[in-house]
């Protein structure tokens, strides 16, 4: 059943690529265009005092051609790079989606998102298209997910890779609308292959696995001023296509999912969804959202979720004085536990305010945050002495004044932040309550008909924990000048930082850089950088150790 859905939805495809050439318009188009970047970097690296935390040599190669016949782009990735021996997944990676249109083809290393929980921004290896006439919205894509990686028993747990299964599988969408009003229904499936592993795992933590997935993707504005969007997605994920199959399964009016996926005593069906309404006024707009992810809910389509989560949010801001002025903030609830299973439910209090006023010459930003953490009882009660109950304050600000004129230009800012963690369990609050300041005051001169610009900045840090006192401070000087008509740009920057614990000094870091660019023609630069840094350590525990690094680059436009 799965070949055949997937060739059924290939023909329709590619009768609609078919209906689409305009034979007249391609003629009319340029035969042929060349356009983009080729580079290559090269970098070295020196250390005394460490052990080495790069090679010694390295070199990079990339490129973004764009090929254009009759008016159809053909643009490149190219990456090619040293790592590529430190990496058994591909590191060097080529890939190509030309535009026509309304048509989009994808081959080679691609990534692309068909809606946040299904086909959400995994790289694969294969091929796809993409089809928008009018308002019909159509993709498909299919290719490899996971190279195969054998188990490496000669390496070191935490230097070898993680073996893995190869991962192919496809995705499909169907949709009517536009980007403003639109209905997608996705469909994802993939599976590992359990023979594609010439040597069993012996570490028992990797099982071969398959996902199916469905879900909904859809946008709609009304009433000029409110935009509604929704995410939904069902994922059946079986942990172990091996495990023992559940023997006289009977799925009544939905038993074909049995021939698209295989189904036994490892398959999970998780949820996840998310929604959220908005009113866009001229000079406010406000906006309510709603997530709600299953534990462990999982797509092969994405990398990453954060499950076991409900979120509600508020979000608003208001533009007043001709938009000189904006006041915007936030207010969420958040829990986990949302299937009512495990021990303890822990909730979360999220608020966000901003306040900022800015004209030309000079400007203020406020903002402050609060994150605060309660724990209620799950399926047990909580002993208080365990109870997690905290809040977390922070405020930031900064404030800026400028003096700008033809022959020369000052600049001041201040920036300052405070973070406070209060522990309301009288038990754990003694090592956990922590408070950082830090300030921060910069001064940028400029002399705009000489190419000439100057920097200076020093910086305060405290940081109170239950282990102690910590204090960072220091300078950082920078200058920057353009000669030969601006062709070449010079600049070097150096800071000093002195670190003090419970009163005692620790060390001081030096760090100093330098660069520059020169622009040999339209089409041809270079560019070049040497970093130094230098840790001068006084506690034992930490070493002190000096570092050279270098890196040239030439880039190519066409």
């Amino acid at each position: 059943m799965k070949r055949l859905f997937i060739i059924f939805f290939l023909n329709i495809l590619v009768q609609a690529v078919v209906v689409a050439q305009d034979v007249a318009q391609i003629a009319k188009q340029k035969p042929f265009a060349l356009s983009g970047s080729l580079g290559i970097g090269l970098g070295t690296y020196n250390v005394k005092g460490i052990p080495a935390r790069q090679r010694d040599f390295n070199y990079i190669f990339n490129g973004a051609p764009t090929l254009s016949l009759y008016g159809v782009s053909f643009p490149f990735s190219i990456v090619v790079s040293d790592q590529q021996r430190s990496y058994t997944q591909p590191f060097n990676q080529y890939g190509i989606s030309p535009t026509y249109k309304w048509i989009t083809v994808h081959a080679g290393w691609r990534s692309l998102e068909f809606s946040p929980f299904t086909l959400a921004g995994h790289n694969f290896l294969g091929g796809g298209i993409e089809l928008n006439p009018g308002k019909l919205r159509l993709g498909f894509i299919y290719g490899r997910f996971n190279k195969a990686i054998e188990e490496d028993l000669n390496q070191p747990l935490a230097l070898s890779q993680q073996p893995a299964y190869k991962r192919t599988g496809y995705s499909a969408k169907i949709g009517l609308g536009t980007e403003r009003n639109h209905v997608d229904v996705i469909f994802l499936n993939a599976k590992d292959d359990p023979n594609s592993l010439t040597q069993p795992i012996t570490s028992g933590i990797l099982n071969p696995s398959e996902n199916m997935v469905l879900g909904i993707s859809s946008k709609f504005s009304f009433l000029k001023r409110f935009v509604f969007d929704m995410d939904v997605a069902g994922s059946i994920y079986t942990r172990n296509v091996l495990s023992d199959t559940v023997k006289n399964l009977k799925l009544d009016k939905v038993d074909f999912i049995k021939d698209l996926v295989t189904l036994n005593s490892s398959t999970q069906l998780l949820t996840a969804g998310q929604t959220s309404i908005s009113y866009n006024a001229t000079n406010y707009n406000i906006k309510l959202k709603y997530r709600r992810v299953d534990p462990d809910y999982k797509s092969m389509g994405a990398y990453y979720f954060e499950t076991d989560v409900q979120n509600y949010t508020i979000e608003t801001m208001v533009r007043l004085m001709k938009g000189r002025m904006q006041i915007g903030g936030s207010f969420g609830l958040q829990n986990d536990n949302v299937l009512k299973d495990k021990a303890i439910r822990s909730n979360r209090k999220i608020g966000s305010l901003n306040i900022s006023y800015n004209k030309p010459s000079y400007g203020i930003d406020l903002r402050y945050t609060n994150f605060g953490i309660t724990q209620d009882r799950g399926l047990n009660p909580i002993i208080d002495q365990f109870r997690v109950a905290r809040t977390n304050h922070n405020l930031s600000s900064s404030l800026r004044y400028n003096i700008n004129n033809e022959l020369v230009s000052h600049g001041f800012i201040l920036i300052g932040n405070l973070q406070s963690l209060v522990d309301l369990n009288s038990f754990t609050r003694p090592n956990s309550q922590s408070d950082s300041k830090m300030l921060n005051f910069s001064y940028q001169f400029g002399l705009p008909k000489k190419y000439f610009g100057a920097s200076a900045n020093v910086s305060y840090t405290t940081a109170e924990m239950s282990a102690g006192r910590s204090v960072f401070y220091g300078p950082t000087l920078g200058i920057n000048q353009a000669l030969a008509k601006g062709k070449l740009g010079l600049g070097a920057s150096a800071s000093y930082q002195w670190q003090k614990n419970n009163g005692q000094n620790v060390g001081n870091i030096f760090n100093a850089n330098f660069n520059s660019t020169y622009q040999f023609s339209r089409r041809n630069a270079a560019n070049f950088a040497l970093i130094y840094l230098k840790s001068n350590a006084e506690d034992m525990v930490m070493p002190s150790f000096n570092e050279l690094r270098s890196n040239l680059g030439l880039v190519h436009s066409f």
